[in-house]
């Protein structure tokens, strides 16, 4: 007989249901962590001042995301290779190193700047930052708490000439050796020149790369007659820029206006030095100087000369917020997140780009989380792996999400930040599963007698989802489709007086040794040990043998796995167990339940990975303890109880060293009654706590604190403790009625209190109503 199902549902919803992360596969997370660079600043700091405002390529290349990450250029020396500096410039005079010098006298006394160039370089870079001052001339530098070596090359006399200051490649080759004893790793050169550099001066260069120093070399600058194409590529004096040896650690520095369009006086990238180009503010730029009285005095200043310092500036920042970086690393960053501009990639006017500050702190490269090794030292794991999605035993983690609140992160450049791993945590979607309810189907089944003591049963069910099982599973069409694993379906076979053997597949185990069809709840009974197995790709084998008239005996083995695919986890989990039931009465019978789960790849159903791995695998012993009463003859009273205790396998490298003392429970209890108020109908109401943790922390070792002088990490071993903050219970009244007008129908109503064991998320409150026929 062809059997179909002719079905009306309405689903009544008294409030939505709260949805988080899915645990099917291909379902993945739904936020990414939040990110807060060390070291942090001061709440109360505001950088975004009229000072700051007043030097336009501040705003231009994000700096101010960089002051408030806490970075100030503080701890960073820049040498300035030019005409020296305002010695007594009260914005400058805090910030000049001692041992800043004359490289061709050799001598302090000489060090002061008659010209004012060297002055109005160093104020871009570091002139002191003081808020209270509220002069619209005032500025403050790029990395306003940096200290500047200030080395003047200028050759004596130069700069009093009519033509202007002058210097001697050898001078420059001094002043780069002099910077690079002192231990120096930044160097601003804003000078240029129409010929190749000597010898004697790349030699020079090459000793400050190897010593892994970064240099900021100007662009140069269009001369009085030139065409646009003399000016189409830096001045040859840049050209160490693009030498292979170089290896990156010199930039090219060219020139933009307020709206960011190239200066009309500046250099361009050219072909040839496209990839160790940026740009940034050089057209009318704010500085400090020095006016023909000598006297300090601000100006309006542009050329590359001046562009120059703002990268060297970026560089200042850079180092101080992150000392563990190398020259070759600074200027890697500074060039790989420049804001493109003209042509999309490096291009002949603009190069990489303009200097972006924001992008250069953001983490970049493989992020990863620092733990420490179960056999000593300390690892890395990598962060977009570390994960956890969190069975609803544990309640959503929450003592997790608190530990993990402030942890910290590596990148790429091994540069230390601030995330909330906690937002790394997923849980299941805080509803009630309908799916089995409405989706599943009528169940068929069909027997063979095989001879006089053994009988073959077949059950399956007609789902839609899959359409008809004979269409896909017993047909001979190919469709790749079609495989085992998704086919819900039960043989038993009789093999003698009392003895049954059952074989399962996409059945959860309860299911198998029970009643295939599903009973009149929408979540009571559903929340024990072994409802961890799932129907999922579940196997099953169960023996049944009646012991004697009163007792029966049964003993059932089950696999069952889960697969988070986007983050290509998966577990398989294996139960053992036995069963025995006993009518102590003709009214009642008592079932006591002893097994055994292996779970490979998870712990109570939770998926972990990386560095918030919750081990390799558990082994969790339970009991399940059952009454049946029936009270009168058509009134039943049921009870059941679950209990276990969890050993977990700990991982080698995860911020989770070890849990421990992990037990885990569910109970439920309530009356059935049939025929109650007409012939074949059902009245059921029960009371069910979901499988809940009860006790059992975790220990877990984050980093506090990073010295970056040591590169030593400071971690700290906190104790969490696994039960959940609050806990689950299901008020659950369902009705059937067998026949109206051929139809059955069947009504629940389901009201959830801290649903997920989450007292955050707000009860739930349900009504299914259900219709179904056949004919």
């Amino acid at each position: 007989m062809t059997h179909s199902l002719l079905r009306f549902i309405l689903l009544l919803a008294g409030s939505l249901f709260l949805a988080s992360c899915s645990g099917s596969s291909g379902g993945g997370p739904t936020s990414v962590p939040t990110i807060v660079s060390p070291p942090a600043p001061a709440p109360q700091t505001n950088y975004d001042t009229a000072e700051y405002r007043h030097s336009y390529g501040l705003a231009q290349m994000k700096a101010l995301a960089a002051y408030d990450k806490g970075a100030t250029g503080a701890g960073v020396t820049v040498a300035v290779i030019d005409t020296g500096i305002d010695v007594d410039n009260p914005q400058l005079k805090a910030n000049i190193r001692a041992d800043s010098t004359n490289i061709i006298t050799g001598s302090k006394a000489n060090l002061n700047d008659t010209d004012g160039h060297g002055t109005g370089v160093a104020g871009v870079i570091a002139a002191i930052r003081d808020p209270s001052n509220t002069n619209r001339n005032n500025m403050q530098g790029v990395a306003f708490d940096a200290k500047i070596l200030a080395i003047n090359a200028a050759s004596a006399g130069s700069c009093a000439s009519t033509t202007g200051c002058s210097f001697f490649d050898s001078d420059i080759a001094a002043a780069l050796d002099y910077a690079r004893v002192q231990g120096v790793k930044i160097v601003n050169i804003s000078l240029g020149g129409k010929g190749y550099n000597s010898p004697l001066l790349v030699a020079a260069y090459k000793r400050a790369v190897a010593a892994g120093m970064i240099i900021i070399q100007a662009a140069g600058n269009r001369e009085k007659g030139q065409t646009d194409l003399q000016i189409a590529q830096p001045e040859d004096s840049a050209s160490v820029a693009w030498a292979s040896w170089a290896n990156g650690q010199i930039i090219i520095a060219g020139a933009v206006d307020k709206a960011a369009v190239i200066g009309t006086f500046s250099r361009r990238a050219g072909t040839i030095a496209k990839n160790v180009y940026l740009v940034a503010a050089g057209d009318k730029v704010l500085s400090l100087g020095v006016d023909k009285s000598g006297n300090a005095a601000y100006f309006n200043w542009s050329g590359t000369s001046f562009s120059t310092p703002h990268i060297a500036g970026a560089a200042a920042l850079l180092m101080g917020a992150f000392p563990n970086l190398t020259g070759k690393q600074v200027a890697d960053l500074l060039l790989s997140t420049a804001t493109d501009l003209g042509a999309a990639g490096a291009d002949v006017i603009y190069g990489r780009g303009l200097v972006n500050l924001k992008a250069a702190f953001a983490p970049k490269g493989t992020t990863s989380i620092a733990v420490e090794a179960a056999g000593g030292g300390i690892t890395s794991v990598a962060m977009n792996s570390s994960v956890i999605l969190g069975g609803k035993a544990f309640g959503g983690f929450s003592g997790f999400s608190a530990a993990l609140d402030n942890s910290m992160m590596l990148d790429g450049y091994n540069r230390s930040y601030r995330v909330n791993l906690g937002r790394q945590i997923f849980n299941p979607r805080a509803t009630v599963d309908l799916g089995s309810m409405i989706g599943a189907g009528r169940y068929h089944s069909t027997s063979l007698r095989l001879d006089r003591s053994a009988r073959l049963r077949l059950s399956w069910t007609e789902d839609l989802r899959f359409k008809q099982v004979d269409e896909l599973y017993f047909s001979n069409q190919e469709n790749s489709r079609n495989r085992y694993r998704n086919l819900r379906m039960k043989l038993s076979l009789a093999v003698g007086a009392g003895q049954n053997m059952t074989f399962a597949q996409g059945l959860s185990l309860k299911e198998a040794m029970e009643d295939y069809d599903q009973d009149e709840f929408l979540t009571i009974g559903r929340g024990d040990f072994m409802a961890l197995i799932g129907r999922r790709n579940n196997q099953s084998v169960v023996f049944d043998q009646k012991l004697d008239r009163r007792t029966g005996f049964s003993l059932a083995v089950a696999h069952g796995s889960q697969k988070w695919q986007q983050y290509r986890l998966r577990s398989d989990s294996f139960i053992m167990m036995a069963r025995l039931d006993h009518d102590l009465s003709a009214t009642i019978r008592v079932g006591l339940d002893l097994g055994l789960m292996t779970e490979k790849g998870s712990v109570l159903g939770s998926l972990s990975n990386g560095a918030l791995s919750l081990g390799t695998g558990a082994t969790t012993a339970f009991a399940n303890a059952r009454i049946n009463w029936n009270i009168a003859g058509n009134i039943r009273f049921f009870t059941k109880a679950s209990y276990g205790r969890t050993a977990v396998t700990a991982t080698n490298s995860s911020l989770v060293q070890r849990i421990s003392g992990l037990t885990a429970a569910s109970f439920s209890a309530g009356l059935t009654g049939n025929s109650l108020f007409q012939r074949g109908d059902r009245l059921s109401f029960a009371v069910s706590q979901p499988l809940r943790v009860i006790g059992g922390h975790a220990d877990i070792a984050y980093v506090t604190a990073r010295n970056y002088r040591t590169d030593s990490l400071a971690f700290i071993s906190n104790r969490v403790a696994l039960a959940p903050n609050g806990r689950e219970i299901d008020v659950e009244l369902a009705y059937t009625i067998a026949n109206i007008f051929g139809a059955r129908v069947d009504f629940n109503v389901l009201h959830q209190i801290n649903p997920d064991h989450n007292r955050l998320i707000p009860a739930n409150t349900a009504v299914l109503i259900r219709f179904g026929s056949e004919f």
